[in-house]
Parts: C-alpha cells; structure tokens; sequence
C-alpha cells in the first residue's frame, strides 16, 4: 500500500522526526526539532529540487518561540519527510 499523496495546503501533523520518535543525542536546544512532535500545519510546498521526499510544512506553532531553528524565507517552515506526517485533513 503506497501512503496517501502529500498535497498543498493539505493539514498535517507531526509524527516523527527524520524517522525516530526522540533524539538520543546531545544536540543543540535550537537543533532538537524531536519537540516539535504532535504539532500541526498546512503544506506549502510539495516538490524542490533540493529536498527529495520532503514537503514544506507553515507550522501552526512560532517556531522562534519553541526555540527551534527557522531558517527558510517562510517563517515557521521546515521541510519535513513525508514519511513523518500524518494527514489530518
């Protein structure tokens, strides 16, 4: 069974981050994206040439105030693997 097309402005959630519930590590607080797990957002984007298997999500959350890095010309963006989103809507 192929997993459900990501599809823009689709409502989605973060399940998982790079494939794992948790980070092990000892990571920068700004790097441990792990807490942004359970949060929700729409997908901006679905194709670019520079992130295969990933989709733009605008995070519903001020990504600043989570104290996670931002770094995309779209506040509160990340490129997420499609393999960690769940479509809520």
């Amino acid at each position: 069974i192929f997993p459900k097309a990501m599809l823009e402005n689709q409502k989605v959630k973060l399940k998982s981050f790079l494939g794992k519930n948790s980070n092990n590590s000892d990571l920068d607080e700004r790097e441990n994206y792990w807490k942004l797990i359970g949060k929700t957002g729409n997908i901006l984007e679905t194709k670019n040439e520079n992130f295969e298997n990933r989709v733009l999500v605008l995070f519903d959350d001020n990504l600043d105030e989570l104290n996670v890095f931002n770094h995309n010309p779209i506040k509160n963006s990340l490129w997420i693997l499609t393999t960690d989103l769940e479509i809520i809507k």
